[in-house]
Parts: structure tokens; sequence; C-alpha cells
């Protein structure tokens, strides 16, 4: 690749409706500026027709034909085209709208605070199957939406925009959760499916909902490794299988008091803090799986 497409690879990209003709900026920059990917939602009516599973489908093939077509080499029956696919990718996590982008034609999914409720993982891991399985079979294969925040400040008041999309408040409990439905995910997809779990470092005591400003959480070190990166660690380097490992973590953009010594220093956000976040990711359970290929994405 040339260093342009090189640069292109890091991007994941959105855009508005459903046209992906030659003229479309979405082409443009799948073709001419070689994104690395795409992200769909029902906010950018990427979703619109009555059949939204259809229309994905059909979307997503005309994203892939786009990006094929690039290559600039003819495909034959013999010789296929040679490209890199893009990534397209979706955050839908369960429980119906707001968040879900596609409404119909999939399996009803519960939230993830509804199967965390059960403590079965079984459960968890049958519900991570059919999704995978189903949003795999529409020719998705980015998931953005496995949460292993440890919500524990159930205040509506600060947790507002997580509700009901964890799996609970006990870091153990999260951690077991978040491994079968990562497992689920991952065979439901027939490993063709990159999930990238969600908010590291962790969000779930977090002061205030992001939603309203940059909300801080108040964590030692110690507390963080305990609590709030316990789920992390489990689906990173103490991972117990690669169907439980996560591809890759989004991290948050929320600032973190206490962890590097000093109780009253905050970071920057972190996924803007350069430094702070380099600290968290040379912890152990995290370090090897970085180095093994181990994704980070940020929103």
């Amino acid at each position: 690749m040339t260093p342009q497409e090189k640069v292109g690879q890091l991007f994941l990209v959105s855009f508005t409706g459903s046209d992906v003709s030659p003229l479309s900026p979405i082409f443009d920059l799948i073709v001419n500026q070689h994104v690395g990917g795409v992200v769909l939602s029902a906010a950018n009516d990427n979703f619109v027709a009555d059949n939204t599973a259809q229309q994905a489908n059909s979307l997503i093939t005309a994203l892939q034909q786009a990006e094929a077509s690039s290559s600039g080499i003819p495909a034959t029956p013999t010789a296929p085209h040679e490209y890199i696919p893009l990534f397209i990718g979706v955050s839908q996590e369960g429980g119906g709208p707001p968040n879900d982008q596609i409404l119909n034609g999939l399996t009803p999914i519960p939230s993830q605070m509804a199967i965390g409720a059960t403590w079965d993982r079984g459960l968890a891991e049958q519900a991570g199957n059919v999704m995978g399985r189903e949003l795999s079979a529409l020719g998705f294969n980015l998931y953005l939406g496995l949460s292993l925040d440890v919500l524990t400040l159930p205040d509506p008041a600060v947790s507002l925009d997580m509700t009901t999309r964890v799996f609970g408040g006990d870091p153990y409990w999260v951690s077991e959760m978040g491994r079968a439905y990562l497992a689920g995910l991952h065979n439901g997809a027939n490993g063709r499916m990159a999930v990238i779990a969600k908010h590291f470092p962790g969000r779930g005591g977090s002061d205030r909902p992001a939603t309203q400003e940059i909300p801080t959480v108040r964590r030692s070190l110690d507390e963080l490794k305990s609590i709030e990166l316990a789920p992390f660690f489990a689906v990173t380097g103490n991972a117990t299988s690669p169907e439980m490992t996560t591809d890759g973590l989004l991290v948050s953009h929320i600032r973190y008091q206490g962890f590097q010594g000093n109780i009253r220093a905050t970071t920057r956000p972190i996924s803007f803090d350069q430094q702070a976040l380099s600290q968290v990711m040379a912890l152990p359970p995290l370090a090897g799986w970085r180095q093994n290929g181990g994704l980070v994405v940020s929103d």
C-alpha cells in the first residue's frame, strides 16, 4: 500500500443516507481516500426502509463493491479482486431503540442488563451467538456494542446514558457475562466479525452522564484494576480462550482522577491523553494483548 492508503486504513467514517453511487461523498472516501471502514447507524438515515435488515445487506454489498472497484484490477472467474475489504461496523446492543440500529428483520435480543440479571453465562453466550450470526449474515464484520462498564453508581442522575446498556455492578460478573457474550459473538459469526469492547478504561463510576459534559472517574490505580479495568483484563491478557478475547477496545472520552499517584491529579479526556493512556496500556494484562495485535479505537 502507498502511504496515503495506509493512513486511510486508520479511519472509520460515517455518512448520511444510502447513496453509494460514484458521485456520492462516501464513494469518494472509499475509492479515492482509501478509508478503512464505515460505521452505519439509524441516526444517519442508513436504515430507513420497512425491512431494515434487507436494506442493510444491500447497502453493505454496495459499499464492499465500491471498495473492490478501487483496486483497479478487473475480476475474472479464475482471478478475483485482490483488495482489503472494508470494516462495516454497527452498534447493535440489544434491548431495542435507541441502542439498536436495525429495528426489524432480526431476532430481538434483550439488553445487557436483562441478560446480566439472569446470572447465567449460557444465556449470555446464546444471546451473543444469535447476534453474531445474524449481523455477520448481513455483512457486518465489526461489532461496536459489548459494554464492559461496571455500574458502581446506579444513580440515574449520573448514569443516565448507560441505563440498561451494562451487565451490572459487580466486576466479577460483568467479566464472566462479558466473556460469555463475546464468545457467542465470535462463534456465531464463525470468526468473521471483530468485536470492540467499550468504554475503556471503564466509565461505570463516572460522576455524570457523558451526554452532559466530560465526566470524571475518581479512583486510585488499585481501585481501577479491581473494578473498572477487571472486565477488560478478563477479555484481553487474562482471557481463557481466543473466542473470549476481544479484538479491540473503544477508548472513552472521560477524565480519570487519582490513578497516577496524586489524588488531585486529573487526566485530560483519556482518548486525548497519550501519557495516561500509555500508562494504562502498559499494565500486564493489556500490554501483551496489544503487542499481539489488539486494536485501540476512538470515536
